[in-house]
């Protein structure tokens, strides 16, 4: 379920790099997608958005620095899971401190190459946090709640 969660937060941070707000996102675009999924990525959304870790402003996209890979790291991570990555931190979702976390632990614990489904594994438990305790003031959900 993460892992879903987070391919609908990229669609929502795309959206809102292109320039649209939550309330102009089109709601049928997301009606094949379950609603605690739905409901977790906007929290999600919402409390990067408030804590001022996300937005469309060309001074936020400046701030990025490209991330070259070491040949080592290259010859452990494929193109693919290294695109989302830098996808992921391109558009706000990590920051440069989650990127270097998720390639060390890749580089001291894979012992072989790392694919993009390996790469969203990793990205969800570093951006949901492992468990509740361990990310102060988690209002995620967890998928079995209901939204009134």
């Amino acid at each position: 379920m993460r892992a879903s969660v987070i391919d609908l937060i990229i669609r929502i941070a795309k959206d809102i790099h292109s320039g649209s707000s939550l309330q102009e996102l089109d709601k049928n675009a997301f009606s094949n997608v379950d609603t605690a999924e739905r409901s977790a990525a906007y929290s999600w959304i919402m409390q990067k958005i408030e804590n001022g870790e996300l937005s469309s402003s060309e001074k936020t996209k400046s701030k990025r620095n490209l991330r070259v890979l070491h040949i080592a790291e290259r010859s452990m991570i494929t193109t693919e899971a290294y695109g989302y990555l830098l996808e992921l931190y391109n558009l706000g979702l990590i920051n440069h401190s989650d990127l270097e976390s998720i390639i060390e632990s890749f580089m001291m614990n894979a012992f072989e190459k790392v694919t993009l489904e390996k790469m969203k594994e990793t990205v969800a438990r570093v951006v949901f946090g492992k468990d509740d305790k361990q990310r102060p003031g988690n209002v995620y959900l967890k998928g079995n709640e209901r939204i009134n």
